[in-house]
């Protein structure tokens, strides 16, 4: 009965969190087929203004502003198409809570909205002066959509830790009973929960900075400074997960 305790508590050990659904796959695809979309109708439109550089025709301008309409309508395609696959791949993720999913609703929202605003923009064009400086619109519209993209990814990510950390702290128990009084084992898991003190205190950093990525706020530094902490705490889990491993074939050496 022992014995199948510690391979069920192995089972467990080794499991990784798994978002697989069909849903976030369609998501991505359609993401990935409006990015080769986007790509195409860049090359139309340089190569337009190519043209228009070498014979400046009046009809030749006006096809570097109708190819540069199409890029930016498809741009905005490709934004809109990623902003929809980061949403589900949000909702179907069973490792983030109900909050944060309904926080990145929100924001997802917040900017198709803008997108939708962008477009109206788009279509109005008629000069190319018009087009360049609806591009710049566009530009800081990028910059506020990929802030709150990073921001969310980053406090998905903090999440998904504290919910290892904690599973792992259940099992270090599990077995720390199971060892009874084995001082190498015991030591072992010492080390585990030493390793678990260093990865929530470095989470802790990791969730500071990804709350302070926000516009205006170098938002660019602090991701990656929550990039930094999570690569701290990733390495904490993985030494736990050794000390683990060694403690549990220990266990299991022993029956």
């Amino acid at each position: 009965m022992k014995k199948i305790f510690v391979f069920l508590i192995l089972g467990l050990l080794i499991a990784m969190p798994i978002v697989a659904a069909a849903s976030v796959a369609e998501a991505r695809l359609d993401w990935l087929e409006s990015k080769e979309e986007s790509i195409e109708a860049r090359q139309e439109h340089r190569e337009a203004k190519l043209k228009y550089q070498g014979n400046k025709t009046d009809e030749n301008e006006q096809a570097v502003v109708d190819t540069g309409k199409e890029s930016l309508h498809a741009a905005l395609n490709e934004a809109e198409a990623w902003l929809e696959w980061k949403d589900v791949a949000a909702e179907e993720n069973p490792w983030i809570s109900d909050d944060l999913k309904e926080e990145i609703q929100n924001d997802v929202d917040i900017n198709l909205e803008k997108i939708d605003e962008l477009r109206e923009d788009v279509d109005a064009i008629d000069t190319k002066g018009e087009l360049f400086v609806v591009w710049l619109n566009m530009v800081g519209k990028y910059g506020e959509l990929l802030t709150d993209v990073a921001r969310n990814n980053g406090k998905a990510w903090v999440e998904m830790a504290e919910e290892r950390i904690e599973r792992m702290e259940e099992y270090e128990a599990k077995l720390r009973e199971a060892a009874g009084d084995d001082e190498d084992i015991l030591d072992d898991l010492d080390e585990v929960l030493d390793e678990l003190e260093k990865a929530e205190k470095n989470l802790g950093y990791a969730e500071v900075e990804y709350g302070s990525v926000t516009v205006g706020h170098n938002p660019i530094v602090n991701f990656h400074e929550g990039n930094q902490r999570m690569r701290s705490v990733r390495l904490n889990l993985q030494n736990a997960h050794v000390n683990l491993r060694q403690a549990f074939n220990k266990i299991l050496m022993e029956q």
